[in-house]
């Protein structure tokens, strides 16, 4: 019985303390909020060939739609680089559950500068480190009907 309790308080400071970096109405997220994600380490691989490259990412999104932990965004700038190659984006969006442990997707299109167009999709857990520190970790794509290579980003997401 004691025992119960016990680990009943332990479950509700788990789950209260998970939701205060959320319910903190200082760094909640509001509609036209500009934010700026931005990988810290990044890999691409191409599977037809096999080789790896250095990748970044830099976005900026701007907050649409918030209703509780559920976001959602319009990515209205920034670019995705693979080795000496820089793909422009030209028109994206997504959305996110912001928890403690949360999920982000990202999806839309992008501009090399041969003017070739190429979709990409990111998608992967996002977590509130502290106040003012959102850690994602993304894996997904990018490509077209010929190629496509695979993506893998550490980045911050942070108020721009």
């Amino acid at each position: 019985m004691i025992l119960a309790a016990l680990l009943g308080l332990i479950l509700l400071a788990v789950v209260a303390s998970g939701y205060q970096a959320v319910a903190d109405p200082t760094n909640a997220p509001v509609v036209g909020q500009v934010l700026r994600l931005e990988s810290v380490r990044g890999m691409a691989r191409d599977p037809s060939s096999g080789e790896s490259k250095h990748a970044t990412l830099t976005l900026t999104l701007t907050i649409t739609h918030v209703n509780d932990t559920r976001v959602r965004f319009m990515i209205t700038g920034g670019q995705i680089a693979i080795g000496d190659s820089i793909y422009t984006l030209s028109s994206g969006e997504g959305g996110a559950i912001v928890r403690r442990f949360g999920w982000i997707v990202l999806r839309g299109e992008t501009t090399l500068a041969s003017g070739k167009v190429f979709k990409f999709r990111l998608e992967g857990m996002l977590h509130i480190e502290h106040a003012g520190l959102l850690v994602v970790g993304l894996a997904g794509g990018i490509g077209h009907e010929d190629n496509r290579i695979f993506l893998n980003f550490l980045a911050r997401l942070s108020k721009a």
